[in-house]
């Protein structure tokens, strides 16, 4: 199953959860940040997203942020509804349960990398 996200922000934190997500593609936007193109699995479902934010600012370039994997949060009884969380970089060694996580080991707006 594919499916395609949009955010409800209010149900997000009421019932997030965690899992990983790997950046497809990043399209450059005037003033606005870069569109930044995802894809993660829930429950053996696929999730495509999209969002939007100034990728050097995480100290990505356009170039390594493609194929990176980053820490999404997503609404559990809606998982297409997501928000990626582009401070936090998960290493190759990690592997996310098949429903994802309920709470992480670090405060969603610190940087590091989650091994």
């Amino acid at each position: 199953m594919y499916f395609y996200s949009s955010i409800d922000d209010n149900k997000l934190e009421k019932e997030k959860m965690y899992s990983i997500a790997v950046i497809q593609k990043v399209r450059v936007n005037a003033n606005i940040g870069e569109s930044v193109y995802y894809v993660y699995f829930v429950n053996d479902s696929v999730y495509y997203s999209e969002d939007k934010f100034y990728v050097d600012v995480y100290n990505f370039t356009l170039q390594n942020i493609i194929g990176a994997k980053i820490l999404v949060k997503f609404q559990e009884s809606d998982p297409q509804n997501s928000k990626l969380l582009p401070n936090i970089r998960i290493a190759d060694s990690v592997k996310t349960p098949n429903s994802g996580w309920s709470t992480i080991p670090v405060e969603e707006d610190k940087r590091c990398i989650l091994e």
